[in-house]
């Protein structure tokens, strides 16, 4: 696959999209489930701030569509003073804890 493709396929209704948002997509998949995974067996967060931001960027492009096919639940409201990790955590319809 060319790096520099315009579009690319992906198994999202959205359809083919930028490679480098598909990427983001891929990552955004793998850092959530990461973090369901160590909430779950009691482990601390993989997610840091400095990975939330760009995850943030690619969750505000592809989620609002997934919602509706159940991948996503409604987003949740967070506090102003609310991290990068909670805020997105929180957008993705996660409760941080």
């Amino acid at each position: 696959m060319d790096d520099d493709a315009e579009q690319v396929p992906v198994p999202l209704p959205q359809g083919p999209m930028p490679a480098s948002l598909a990427a983001g997509a891929c990552a955004l998949d793998a850092a959530v489930h990461a973090w369901d995974i160590a909430v779950a067996t009691g482990q601390p967060s993989p997610l840091t701030p400095e990975m939330a931001l760009p995850l943030m960027e690619v969750a505000t492009q592809i989620v609002e569509p997934l919602r509706a096919y159940g991948a996503y639940a409604p987003a949740l409201e967070t506090g102003d003073d609310a991290d990068e990790v909670t805020v997105l955590l929180a957008y993705l319809g996660r409760r941080p804890v």
